[in-house]
């Protein structure tokens, strides 16, 4: 099969028993952790199915940016897996919307008022009152410790804890986060509108250009199936009846890898 039929396959699976796996959040006991889980289910597989239209457009440009957003979003995916398997409580999914949801509203007011400066105006925004009422754990922190909090969530501390946490998980041996961490750092020119995408643009007339996407699309169908089975995985832990939405899964994976090495061999 095709990475697009792996991933339609995938999709029925998803359409089938998604409603059961996210009913979960209602009676947990990881509430926050859950809901981050399933928050980058439906992300993850969004820039998926971006990227593949990419292709079909014969837009490398915007795959390649879609794809070094992608991989962000994977590692931290990856980031609050390991760590809610290794603590087995709902604090990482806590400190994710806490601290990076903080952080961002903080963000976003100084880049209003700098804004609005450039303008001529005059915005006081009451950035206090916002985290006391939306984020009231993080309200209690200075912007230093606010900021340190939030760090977790980034990409060097994520693969320091990974190498810490999880010895040999960034290594040849496991092929999605082998593809995306060279990708994160190779692609950053993409989101910020580099120089070096320029002396990238100039091969997009000739075919590899567009095959290297489409290798770069079945790995983003295989770690888009990956965030849900593992989803599916750490759920079932609380709830064993979604047990078998991770095993279909899985089979999908194994059954688009198998076909694609008869085809290399």
């Amino acid at each position: 099969m095709s990475y697009i039929e792996s991933d339609d396959e995938f999709f029925k699976i998803v359409e089938q028993h998604s409603g059961l796996l996210f009913s979960t959040i209602k009676t947990t006991a990881f509430p926050q952790t859950y809901r981050a889980f399933f928050g980058f289910c439906a992300k993850t597989n969004s820039l998926k199915t971006a990227m593949f239209d990419m292709i079909e457009s014969n837009n490398p440009y915007a795959f390649k940016a879609l794809f070094r957003c992608y991989a962000e979003h994977y590692l931290k995916f990856t980031y609050l897996f390991i760590r809610f398997l290794k603590e087995k409580s709902d604090d990482v999914g806590d400190e994710y919307f806490s601290f990076c949801g903080a952080v961002e509203t903080l963000d976003y007011a100084s880049a209003i008022s700098l804004a609005e400066g450039l303008l001529g105006n005059d915005v006081s925004l009451t950035t206090d009152r916002i985290l006391e009422k939306l984020y009231p754990k993080a309200a209690i922190l200075s912007r230093s410790n606010l900021e340190t909090a939030s760090g977790k969530f980034k990409y060097r501390a994520i693969l320091r804890y990974l190498a810490k946490e999880s010895p040999g998980l960034v290594a040849k041996e496991t092929p999605f986060l082998a593809q995306i961490v060279p990708a994160y750092a190779l692609l950053s020119s993409f989101v910020h509108g580099g120089p070096w995408t320029d002396m990238d643009m100039q091969s997009y007339a000739k075919p590899e250009a567009l095959l290297e996407c489409e290798h770069d699309a079945e790995i983003a169908f295989m770690m888009t199936a990956s965030v849900f089975m593992f989803t599916a995985m750490a759920v079932s832990r609380e709830f064993p009846e979604v047990g078998l939405i991770a095993s279909s899964i899985k089979s999908v994976i194994n059954q688009f890898l198998a076909e694609s090495n008869e085809v290399e061999t």
